[in-house]
């Protein structure tokens, strides 16, 4: 009876030894849960588990932002019902489903996404999770690297800019004037009908000329960042302006204006403000040549949705709309479907709109016509931080690119 009781007792301690160290496990495995959990919330790189069959295991909160969905809820659910009414992610687990079907378990590509928000272009990198075979996961790793395209793109077309402004304009005003000398030196002295010919000659070579001193003067503007002039000023009076000059041009167009009175002041580049105005403008009147109904409309208002108080440009049209095929490459310079477009308007007004820290972006509207957001920080202050995020982001970019290279 004493052995019995001996081996009992021994036997509870073990036992209470045992339970003490899988509670103490199970707590070690909830705190590296947690610890893990964190990490993922805190990455801006899109993290994603799933099985064979693409139900998902895991997904970080911006898994759910690159995709342009809510994947907060989606553990357990599979990724193509997910996808429904979602062009974005449809085509994203498009993508997976093909390389699963043909037996690619890793693997890192480029994946180009369109949506009516635009094209997004995705870096990822697939690789299988230890497992059972008929269990077998995955986990997907992807970042969204427009932007970063989209800036080496930018710096290129800068340069190549910035040469061919340097290359044309050098022997323009030559041309130009022998022309013209050549017109004054022989017109009063030739015969009527060669004389004609000069004339109709030395005015072609002028006209071009000036044409493409206009397109260099683009090309300047686009390469060349001047330094900005920040100071307050009344945006509804500059709208106002900019108005009264596009009414006198063409009464046919019918400008509609929607000014909030609580966005009047604005720090930032008046002359800069203008120009984007200016070629926001004349791109919908150009798109609506020739419509009977024509019209545009300028709204200003408060945006207190971007952490700091914003002013909000929005011009739209009722025109045509952008091409579908080309909505994502709009600001995108000498990208263009008018025939006598140069393609840099909504370049440059992208490039002032990011030098005064903001944003734009160009829409569709369901209603039928064209939409464009222009977003800018309503104080030197607001607008001083976009400028060091934006520094920022380019040395981020640098080190990225010197990095990969």
């Amino acid at each position: 009876m004493g052995f019995l009781v001996h081996s009992f007792n021994d036997m509870t301690k073990r036992l209470r030894r045992a339970h003490a160290e899988a509670t103490h496990s199970q707590q070690a495995v909830e705190r590296e849960r947690e610890r893990l959990a964190i990490i993922l919330a805190r990455l801006s790189t899109g993290v994603l588990a799933i099985d064979r069959n693409l139900t998902v295991r895991t997904a970080n909160q911006a898994a759910g932002a690159i995709l342009g969905t809510d994947l907060s809820s989606a553990t357990g659910r599979a990724l193509p019902e997910l996808a429904a009414g979602n062009e974005r992610l449809g085509q994203f687990v498009a993508a997976l489903a093909v390389r699963f079907a043909a037996g690619r378990e890793e693997w890192r590509e480029q994946l180009d996404l369109d949506g009516a928000a635009g094209r997004r272009t995705l870096m990822c990198a697939c690789t299988p999770l230890p497992g059972e075979d008929a269990d077998m996961g995955f986990v997907i790793v992807f970042d969204d690297i427009t932007t970063l395209l989209q800036a080496q793109r930018d710096a290129a077309w800068g340069e190549v800019a910035r040469r061919l402004a340097h290359e044309i304009k050098n022997p323009l005003t030559p041309i130009q004037l022998a022309a013209e000398r050549m017109r004054r030196r022989f017109l009063g002295i030739m015969s009527r009908p060669d004389a004609e010919i000069l004339e109709r000659a030395t005015h072609t070579i002028v006209q071009h000329v000036e044409s493409m001193k206009q397109m260099v003067n683009a090309f300047s503007d686009y390469a060349r960042a001047p330094a900005m002039k920040i100071a307050p000023f009344d945006l509804n009076q500059l709208v106002l302006e900019v108005a009264d000059l596009y009414r006198g041009q063409d009464s046919r167009v019918q400008l509609k204006l929607v000014l909030d009175a609580d966005v009047a002041e604005l720090e930032a580049d008046r002359g800069r403000v203008r120009q984007i105005l200016n070629n926001l403008v004349t791109n919908s009147m150009e798109a609506l040549e020739g419509r009977a109904d024509a019209q545009i409309e300028i709204v200003t208002r408060l945006d207190k949705h971007s952490g700091s108080p914003h002013a909000e440009i929005i011009v739209s049209d009722n025109g045509p709309g952008f091409d579908r095929e080309l909505i994502g490459q709009v600001f995108e310079p000498y990208v263009t479907s008018k025939p006598k477009g140069t393609g840099l308007g909504l370049a440059i007004v992208k490039k002032i709109v990011e030098e005064h820290g903001g944003r734009i972006e160009a829409e569709n509207d369901p209603a039928g016509g064209a939409r464009v957001r222009v977003l800018l920080p309503r104080h030197e202050s607001d607008h001083d931080h976009g400028s060091r995020s934006a520094q920022l982001r380019e040395t981020r970019k640098g080190e990225t690119r010197r990095e990969r290279a």
